[in-house]
């Protein structure tokens, strides 16, 4: 029903591309069931690490506001991820401005000669003006084939098809951009071999000319998973995650931990609970990289943790706000917080329950449990602040696999 009054009453200005073929029957391709938009450039006479650095130049300055921000790179791999926040703007008058915030996930791997990229995770947050609440989607209920073209796959729809299009501008000008951060550094590449002097030999042979390296978009439809390092295996890895090491977490902690928050999960597949978390940190304990995590004693998730030796600590674009709200504001005794915020559970290859939906998962074992006492607090304006307050205890967990999408 939501769908179908969203449809009425939000009708698309759809007259230019409502018959491109463009927009159609398999312009947003699927695989396993997510949207996965793909491109491969190949850019002859470039190394690896040329490549990189035109992307990730290309990358720096593309997301570098409010929630747009690269999430890793790897120069040795060649990878990189950036997360993407921005509106897609449907019709804009001196009136009335009819947009949707989009949140989406970009990877780049670099090989020498050749880079993938990859857009994914696409979610979009939408005000109607006749609810108090927005429209949340993710692309797999939107935009597909199934949702935003009439029967016949000859129109966009109403309603869904104005998003679907937007996406794929939004995604082809990001392809576009990586075409010309390659097509740049081929070019330089190309003038400072040839401005390069070159000592005359004994006996000099004839040398064929080189011809100018040109990057060269090649569209795949082929969805590549990166190789799960250590610990974990490829056989047993997560699907979609890329495992980096501890020192190689991207972001700042305070900012994402104020800002962003996290979700503390413990359990497993048996039982399991997840609650919204502020306070940590991360750092070095007994030799070993550490998360650190405080947890009221009161909480359904403190029971698991007491019980279970693994647990994760994950983190979300700003398009989970209201899941993580659900989440922080809720017990897990009584309501059902999965069905509720329709994250959707997985199990890291040593038991540990996370989301698919977070964009970094930290799995840790647990080394130190101590609860915080008011003697313990030496600040007196704290003391008496907490004196009559739950105190939390604080759980301390070697790193053992840090994911990143």
């Amino acid at each position: 029903m939501k769908r179908f009054l969203f449809m009425l009453l939000c009708l698309p200005l759809l007259a230019t591309a409502q018959n491109d073929p463009a927009y159609l029957a398999g312009a947003v391709p699927e695989i396993n069931g997510k949207v996965v938009f793909s491109k491969e450039f190949n850019a002859p006479g470039l190394s690896q690490q040329q490549i990189y650095d035109a992307v990730l130049s290309w990358a720096k300055s593309r997301f570098d506001e409010g929630n747009n921000r690269v999430l890793y790179t790897n120069a040795e791999k060649g990878e990189i991820a950036c997360g993407g926040e921005e509106y897609l703007v449907f019709a804009k008058t001196a009136l009335s401005l009819d947009r949707s915030l989009a949140n989406y996930r970009l990877t780049v791997e670099c090989e020498p000669g050749k880079c993938l990229a990859e857009v994914t995770g696409i979610r979009y947050t939408y005000n109607v003006s006749y609810q108090n609440e927005p429209e949340k989607y993710a692309a797999e209920e939107w935009i597909v084939d199934k949702y935003a073209l009439n029967k016949d796959k000859t129109k966009l729809a109403q309603g869904a098809g104005k998003f679907r299009s937007k996406t794929i501008d939004l995604v082809n000008g990001l392809f576009s951009d990586i075409q010309g951060a390659l097509g740049g550094a081929a070019l330089a590449g190309n003038q400072t071999a040839q401005a390069a002097p070159v000592a005359p030999a004994v006996s000099p042979a004839p040398v064929a000319q080189a011809a100018p390296a040109v990057a060269v978009p090649v569209e795949t439809g082929v969805q590549t998973q990166a190789a799960v390092l250590v610990p974990a295996t490829p056989a047993n890895g997560m699907p979609g995650y890329k495992s980096i090491s501890p020192d190689k977490i991207p972001g700042n902690i305070i900012k994402l931990l104020r800002d962003d928050w996290m979700l503390i999960t413990a359990g497993n597949d048996q039982q399991f609970n997840m609650m919204t978390a502020g306070w940590g940190g991360l750092g070095m304990m007994f030799g070993k990289p550490v998360a650190f995590c405080f947890i009221a004693p009161t909480r359904f998730t403190y029971q698991l943790m007491e019980k279970n030796d693994t647990y994760t600590l994950s983190f979300y674009t700003e398009a989970y706000r209201d899941a993580l709200k659900i989440c922080g504001s809720k017990t897990g005794k009584s309501a059902d917080k999965v069905k509720e915020t329709g994250l959707t559970p997985i199990t890291t290859p040593a038991g540990s329950k996370a989301f698919s939906e977070a964009w970094m998962i930290i799995e840790c074992r647990k080394t130190v449990a101590q609860s915080i006492t008011p003697e313990a607090i030496t600040n007196a304006a704290l003391k008496e602040e907490w004196s009559t307050k739950q105190l939390y205890k604080m759980f301390v967990g070697e790193i053992v696999n840090v994911w990143v999408k």
